[in-house]
């Protein structure tokens, strides 16, 4: 950016000044707005241009409905502080502000000033400061002398439409500032995604395919961001973004807190965006940002191969062939743009709209066209919703008619992907590894396999996947200066004996119990080396308060298992170059002999303790989910966003009802905006960055592999999968409500808010906790959903066909009609699969009770009864055979018989009230689902499923 931009977006940030919702109409705002940009040091700069106005005429139309100018709308903030939710339109009054303007803008005045004195002088960095710093300035108690906390992130951009916020506003208009005089609205996307990330053996592989794409999408989004700023990226948003917060400290020096390395680690950015940028430089700027992403994917690639080449000792011209071919055009990238040339004319680009689209004779956008033009002429902003679907259309059609340049591999396959020849030098020991099997496998195993233990015995892997498997250790820490990022990732198996681990730590001091474990763990250290260790799940690791708690936390978890130190044959492979043969049988007996010394000696702490804290045994299942956001496209698109009447303030929203003009297009859905767009982004950006993680990783055994967005891969230890699955979807829409007395959190998908309380350091509350709530982040809302596939694997299961699994789950899942559904299979390692699908919860009660009924709470219920052994699993065999052909019954009818069959299999026989009691409600509950549309034979399905969890997920 040049200095005529930087100020010029400055001037852009501070037209409006952030507190002018509460001093409009006591206070001249443009004057205020010139005293910010004094204090800021922009002496000869502190005005509004003419640019800056027109830049803040479209975002206003973008952002506002055009409400007729005979009517003169008043909606005072500090008397009556309204706003809305901006995606549902949730209403929330905030009760009487303070009159007094004088400490407000007193706040206002000292954050700015704390900006000026950083960055005294540099316009750049003054202008980056107000986009990333200046909300977090204004929050700092040192300058909040007004006490409004997080009020300030709420202050509507218009009091009489309150969805969106000043700072919206303000960024938009900085946006379409460094674009004109000719706007251009640029959609960028890489791929292939699916293929790209789905390609895994092991679930470090995952990991390394999403952070790979992350990066390469923030490589092109970077470019975007240092020609016209970050603030010209619509979505996703870039504010508090790890990478983006890592530019800005490293190559623009601003004094912002260095992002989080488990944030920094984890791959949170979708693989598109959409910019505002100027006509004359789209062309340029997409060609360049596709540049950029092929030359960051060339430089990972070959960083790797230059590592291998240096280890391995290779110089080869077949082996640079490989790369070359392999590397040059995998990855794909699309753009489209809308430009405008005549920024005057809205009917021209209206009509060729219609004939692009196919849009019907009678458009409800022309009514609400029509009634605009009685107020404040439209302008580009007016049709923002228009301009962005055309755009995403032709994007689309570019994707639909991309030069396919298919390589063809020769030869052998590589073991991951299988469809690219395996990386070679030609020859190994003066064989051909293109056609000599032997001598491509002895090359892997010989050379690669010795010198990179990242990489498995029998592996053999092309240019793309060993750049997945390889790029974290030898791009983005050498090369990213990301030293110590947390490239690694657990184990399934260290997922699957996760709750036996933290179980066997939290008795360790138990009956000798340490002893027991540190020997087995130097046994197996003796017999492993290196293999000995792998990635604990973070809140075992925690629970550790001693070096012998730490080991037995990092060691791998297949070593838990019997039969890994009974494959004689595999650990002999695995020594043979390490010991005699003799040496090797004496460390695998006493490994052997200590695993039994400390299993007997779990055996008998378990005969001291209750049921529920016995440490049992190790599970050799894991469960993977997979969430996704419901109707994505229709919240970009608009088309789930709130009605018009909805997003109004009550006060012109009465006004208007009786105007005959607007009494339809009060019903109308709110025309797609910026800011929507923007409050998307924001509510998504803080799910994958701040939510999923604290749910899944600090709240219970899991580990988020990515989440991107409206979408979460994890890996959930069975004893907390359904806690797990409940708070995801409830987070993701915000359907959380905090007791006034108790401080506490709970779910609730009828009256939720909408927003997601956080503690004093910004992180989301778990549910029940009762931290004192010190602020909130943005959800997507009540009215938004999302659907999961989820399935229960054993840990030996391929990792591929899991992952294929778990798609197809969450594809069965959005099958449902109106979706807000999950779907969950059980894979059994003796063959066969178990799977239901079902929604969150009903908006129904059975005998009429109404209210909302949730499914995941009743599959708990059932799965604790199987658990203490309540009832017998036999249940679910006598429900699946006596029920076939009750379906047409009345419910009354098949209650009972179900409660029949429930009595029949029951065990805990002493205490009949209480008994009838849980067995009418658990009944009682299958009988919600059976009227929410599961068959019997579905409900004997979703009972298998809760008994298998019931036995196995304690583990």
């Amino acid at each position: 950016m040049d200095v005529e931009l930087e100020i010029k977006k400055i001037q852009a940030l501070l037209h409006d000044p952030p507190e002018k919702p509460i001093i409009l109409g006591k206070i001249g705002h443009e004057g205020r707005a010139k005293e910010l940009m004094l204090e800021l040091g922009l002496v000869d700069e502190a005005s509004i241009p003419d640019d800056v106005r027109t830049a803040d005429h479209i975002s206003s139309a973008a952002d506002r409905i055009n409400l007729p100018k005979h009517e003169h709308f008043i909606a005072d903030f500090c008397g009556n502080p309204i706003i809305k939710h901006p995606l549902s339109a949730k209403e929330f009054n905030l009760k009487k502000l303070p009159d007094d303007t004088s400490r407000i803008t007193a706040s206002a005045d000292r954050a700015i000033i704390n900006l000026e004195k950083k960055y005294s002088g540099d316009k750049e960095k003054l202008y980056l400061a107000l986009w990333r710093e200046l909300f977090g300035s204004l929050m700092d108690k040192k300058n909040d002398v007004a006490k409004l906390g997080q009020l300030w992130e709420l202050l509507p951009a218009d009091t009489r439409i309150p969805d969106h916020s000043i700072w919206e506003h303000k960024r938009v208009t900085s946006a379409i500032a460094g674009a004109l005089p000719k706007l251009a609205f640029l959609l960028f996307a890489i791929g292939p995604v699916q293929d790209f990330i789905a390609t895994a053996r092991k679930t470090q592989d995952l990991w390394a395919g999403s952070y790979l794409l992350s990066y390469l999408s923030w490589s092109a989004m970077k470019l975007v961001a240092e020609e016209f700023g970050p603030d010209s990226l619509i979505f996703p948003d870039l504010c508090g973004q790890p990478f983006a917060d890592k530019w800005l400290i490293n190559d623009k020096n601003l004094e912002i807190a260095e992002p989080e390395l488990e944030k920094l680690s984890s791959p949170t950015l979708p693989n598109r965006f959409l910019a505002i940028v100027p006509a004359d430089s789209v062309r340029d700027i997409a060609e360049n940002a596709k540049k950029q992403v092929q030359k960051i994917f060339h430089e990972a690639c070959y960083a790797v191969k230059d590592a291998m080449e240096a280890r391995l000792g290779i110089e080869l011209d077949d082996w640079e062939h490989i790369w070359s071919r392999q590397t040059a055009d995998f990855i794909e990238t699309y753009w489209a743009a809308t430009i405008f040339e005549n920024m005057k004319d809205i009917a021209g680009f209206i009509s060729e709209y219609k004939q692009l689209m196919g849009v019907a004779d009678k458009w409800a956008f022309d009514a609400l066209l029509s009634a605009y033009k009685k107020g404040f002429a439209p302008n580009i902003g007016t049709i923002y919703g228009q301009i962005y679907k055309l755009t995403e259309k032709a994007l689309g059609s570019s994707k639909a008619v991309r030069d396919f340049k298919q390589q063809d591999e020769p030869n052998h396959k590589c073991t991951l992907c299988g469809v690219r020849e395996p990386v070679h030098p030609g020859l190994h020991n003066n064989k051909d590894c293109s056609k000599d099997f032997g001598a491509l496998r002895g090359f892997w195993q010989e050379k690669v396999l010795p010198n990179f233990p990242q990489i498995r015995k029998s592996e053999r892997l092309c240019a793309v996947c060993v750049t997945k498997r390889l790029s974290s250790r030898h791009y983005f820490k050498e090369k990213l200066q990301f030293n110590n990022i947390d490239d690694n990732f657990p184990s399934v198996s260290m997922v699957a004996t996760a709750s036996f681990k933290l179980r066997v730590i939290e008795n360790i001091n138990n009956n000798n119990l340490a002893v027991k474990v540190g020997c087995f763990v130097d046994a197996v250290d003796a017999l492993a080396g290196d293999r000995c260790s792998g990635i604990p799940i973070p809140m075992v690791i925690r629970a550790c308060r001693d070096e012998i708690s730490k080991k037995f936390a990092r060691l791998e978890g297949d070593w838990l298992y019997k039969e890994t130190l009974e494959d004689k044959e595999t650990l002999w492979e695995e020594n043979k170059n390490k010991m005699s043969e003799d040496d090797f049988d004496n460390v695998l007996l006493t490994a052997k002999k200590r695993w039994k010394e400390l299993f007997d000696a779990i055996k008998e702490i378990d005969k001291t303790l209750p049921d529920d804290k016995r440490i049992g045994s190790p599970s050799t299942y894991y469960a993977i989910l997979l969430m996704d956001g419901d109707n994505m496209g229709k919240w970009l698109s608009g088309e789930n966003a709130p009605t018009i009447g909805d997003v109004l303030h009550p006060i012109v929203k009465n006004t208007l009802e009786y105007d005959q003009n607007w009494q339809a297009l009060l019903k109308q859905r709110r025309p797609l905006n910026p800011s929507l767009h923007l409050a998307i982004s924001k509510a998504l950006r803080d799910f994958s960055l701040h939510v999923a993680r604290e749910i899944v990783e600090k709240d219970h055994l899991g580990k988020v592999v990515y989440a991107g967005g409206d979408d979460v891969l994890a890996f959930v230890n069975l004893r907390d999968l359904p806690e797990v699955m409940r708070k995801l979807r409830a987070y993701f829409s915000g359907c959380l409500v905090a007791d006034d007395t108790t401080n506490k959190i709970a779910i609730d998908f009828k009256e939720g808010e909408g927003f997601i309380p956080v503690d004093d350091s910004g992180e989301a509350i778990n549910v029940g906790s009762g931290k004192q709530i010190k602020g909130f982040m943005l959800s997507m809302g009540s009215k938004a959903t999302a659907s999961m596939g989820v399935v229960i694997a054993h840990h030996n299961t391929n990792l591929s066909q899991v992952l294929d699994e778990v798609r197809k789950c969450e594809k069965e899942a959005k099958k449902l009609r109106d979706k807000n559904a999950f779907c969950i299979a059980l894979a059994k390692q003796s063959g066969g699969t178990e799977q239901v699908s079902a929604k969150w919860f009903y908006d129904f009660g059975y005998e009429g009770q109404g209210g909302i009924f949730e499914t995941i709470p009743l599959f708990s219920q059932w799965a604790d009864a199987f658990y203490y052994d309540y009832i017998s699993p036999k249940i679910v065999y006598a429900l699946r055979t006596e029920t076939i052909g009750l379906e047409k019954l009345p419910a009354q009818a098949i209650r009972l018989e179900l409660l029949r069959i429930a009595k029949r299999q029951w065990k805990k026989k002493k205490e009949k009230e209480s008994n009838e009691k849980v067995l009418g409600e658990l009944v009682s509950g299958i009988m919600n689902l059976h009227a929410g549309g599961l068959s019997l034979d579905e409900i004997g399905k979703f009972l298998s499923v809760a008994a298998f969890l019931g036995r196995e997920g304690t583990r």
